[in-house]
């Protein structure tokens, strides 16, 4: 401890070295708007419209006039009712009006909405221009002394991809109709198109069969994933009529010929054979019978992760009887190949071999189980839809798997960055406004005050706006970040002890000094995408150290973090020994001095696998909130007025190891960071 408080004391008298050599180039950044742009916006409109006027004020409102019932469309007529009633406006034969107008010139999904002091009009060809239109209303009235004000605007919007959706896993944790209905709620909110139903999976299958009613019984599931549970046909065809008032297609998902245990458990033979194929056919008539073609244009077969003798026989016979039942087919990629035309929804970045471009839905990358919070976000911002792919992108689906088995449901909501995340995706494939940046932001913020920086921090405002107003209730596991400074150096190796004095001149001088941006840092992350030391060997030792200012003496907030695993897979090193706080090794100093870990409930426990793919035993073993550091409970951050700083240590124990660290205040107030020196 005295060393540390030693290197503090020599920290304080020295000078800091300047910033900008140390930032390395990255590929030229494009987009659609500026920084100043979404700044200056008096809205935060996520999705952000393509072409936008604002006028200079917001006007007070306190009823507005409807159409007559008839002249609307149901689903635009209820979501007007609903969005004015949240808001405390009356519907009122003397209030403004909204007008509506066919315009066939505008482009399906599109609409062009204009805000008056006197009226609003809104132009569209299409059921949902008009029910995207109302979405975006809803976001344009604001509070103001405890009335409703709506923003004077223009604006021309049209989704950069038809397809904008999520995918939830069921096969694997059964979710309740209401929690479904939930979220096509939000997501029709945010102009998302697209529910992918992932139906049935390894431990369970979901869907009522009658012909088959071995399928959904109990003792043919996995005993820990909420055996028995399925959906009659009757729910089935009311959350996909749910789904369509809200302008959202349901794409049913029944993967085969892998993933499939359940099944096999069932009818005791494999997809694949001959019976298998028979039965298939008889599962899917069923279906289709049940849930008509105007209901379910497309289905989902799977057909990844999984090797059978007979490939080209299986998905030609599967995509032909779908075909024939007037379905167009999706399946994942890579998987088993196949020559004809279905769409392809890649969840790696491998592309199928041929000449002629196929259709594709781009999902990779974008698997919210696999996301740090403070990570996904910003990869899913810069990363470009369909990023070098010479295929017909149709947009995008963001995946949520529940590879890890959870005690209850909605806990997926919780262990994972949803909200932020989809509305962060919301943004991407309806706007689209990033059509170049580096790769390098898949494991980073980029560098401090550049200008793809200064977009990104333009861009976390609209989250905490919407954070703030819309999820109060709800998880959303995000604060903004894009102010919080570090420099890092390294590698030290972890059998050696740094002296304060050498950790001072590897902060000052060391050649393999480094300044990074945001409140998680990558040394190194598990999927060896980047980080800021991509090369950093186990046995080897970071540190960090940032500054932060406070105008009081006071404890702060903060979530504290290292090694996190992806909720995907529970190999990693596990919780912490008691007085410990990374089971790594890790620690940090807030002005020389160590804080009190956790008390751990489960001390030293770690999972079998701490590498690899987790196995069976371990994968169904339920997340703890001790686990993840955003489902603990803050830590208090003991600061002193003037300058504090903060010190990490971060060991690299294994190659599969997601190797950072978190630091992530919950200030309410903006915080002020320096990796200047300070006297």
């Amino acid at each position: 401890m005295r060393y540390l408080l030693l290197f503090f004391c020599i920290f304080f008298f020295s000078l800091s070295i300047g910033n900008d050599k140390l930032f390395a180039q990255s590929t030229e950044f494009k987009a659609k708007f500026t920084a100043e742009e979404l700044k200056q916006a008096p809205v935060k409109l996520i999705p952000f419209p393509s072409e936008v006027q604002w006028g200079r004020k917001a006007v007070s409102v306190e009823n507005i006039k409807l159409p007559k019932d008839g002249e609307l469309a149901t689903s635009v007529s209820k979501a007007l009712h609903g969005i004015l009633d949240e808001s405390g406006i009356t519907v009122s034969s003397s209030g403004i009006p909204i007008k509506f107008i066919e315009d066939s010139e505008i482009p399906e999904q599109g609409y062009d909405l204009e805000v008056k002091k006197n009226d609003i009009t809104i132009k569209a060809s299409s059921e949902s221009g008009q029910y995207y239109a109302a979405q975006t209303l809803r976001q344009l009235i604001g509070k103001a002394n405890g009335k409703a004000t709506l923003q004077l605007c223009r604006i021309y919007d049209v989704p950069a991809y038809d397809i904008r959706g999520l995918m939830i896993d069921v096969g694997r944790n059964y979710q309740t109709m209401e929690f479904l209905k939930q979220q096509l709620d939000i997501m029709a909110q945010y102009k998302l198109n697209v529910f992918q139903w992932h139906l049935t999976d390894r431990p369970a299958w979901r869907i009522e069969s009658k012909a088959y009613p071995q399928l959904t019984g109990a003792q043919n599931h996995r005993p820990t994933r909420d055996p028995g549970l399925y959906y009659t046909y009757e729910q089935i065809r009311d959350l996909f009529s749910y789904a369509k008032e809200r302008q959202i297609m349901i794409i049913p998902e029944i993967d085969m010929p892998g993933h499939s245990d359940s099944f096999v458990t069932s009818m005791g033979f494999k997809m694949e054979s001959e019976q298998g194929m028979e039965a298939l056919k008889v599962i899917l008539k069923e279906f289709f019978t049940e849930i008509p073609q105007d209901m379910a244009p497309i289905i989902h077969i799977g057909s990844d992760e999984v090797e059978i003798d007979n490939p080209k026989e299986f998905l030609d016979t599967m995509i032909g009887f779908c075909n024939d039942h007037g379905r167009d087919v999706m399946v994942w990629n890579p998987g088993l190949e196949t020559d004809m035309d279905v769409i392809r929804q890649g969840w790696r970045a491998e592309k199928v071999s041929g000449e002629t471009p196929f259709r594709e839905i781009d999902s990779w990358n974008s698997y919210v189980n696999n996301g740090e919070p403070y990570v996904h976000i910003p990869k899913l911002f810069f990363k470009p839809i369909g990023a070098g792919s010479n295929n017909t992108i149709l947009g995008g689906i963001l995946c949520l798997w529940n590879d890890v088995n959870v005690k209850q449901g909605p806990d997926i909501i919780k262990i994972n960055p949803l909200y932020p995340s989809l509305l962060t995706y919301a943004w991407k494939t309806w706007t689209d406004d990033v059509s170049e940046a580096s790769r390098d932001y898949l494991t980073k913020i980029p560098p401090y005050n550049s200008p793809e920086h200064t977009y990104f921090d333009a861009f976390e405002d609209y989250l905490m706006v919407h954070k703030k107003r819309y999820f109060k209730e709800l998880p959303f596991q995000y604060t903004a970040q894009a102010q919080a400074q570090w420099k890092l150096v390294g590698p030290f190796k972890d059998s050696i002890t740094v002296s304060p004095i050498e950790l001072q001149q590897a902060f000052e001088n060391s050649d393999s000094l480094r300044l990074a941006t945001g409140n998680t840092i990558y040394i190194r992350d598990r999927f060896k995408l980047g980080g800021y030391f991509p090369a950093a060997k186990p046995g080897e030792v970071y540190y960090a150290m940032t500054n932060i200012y406070s105008e009081t003496e006071r404890l702060m907030p903060a979530l504290i973090g290292f090694e996190t695993p992806y909720r995907a897979n529970r190999a990693y090193n596990g919780i912490p020994k008691a007085g410990q706080w990374d089971a790594n090794g890790g620690t940090f100093w807030i002005n020389g001095e160590q804080l009190p870990s956790p008390n751990w409930i489960n001390p030293g426990w770690k999972p079998q696998v701490t590498e690899g793919w987790g196995n069976k035993q371990d994968q169904e073993i339920a997340w703890e909130d001790e686990e993840l550091y955003w489902t603990r409970e803050p830590v208090s951050i003991p600061l002193k007025k003037g300058w504090n700083t903060v010190i990490f240590k971060v060991p690299g124990k294994n190659g599969y190891q997601n190797w950072m660290f978190t630091f992530a205040p919950l200030d309410t107030q903006p915080i002020k960071y320096s990796t200047s020196i300070k006297n």
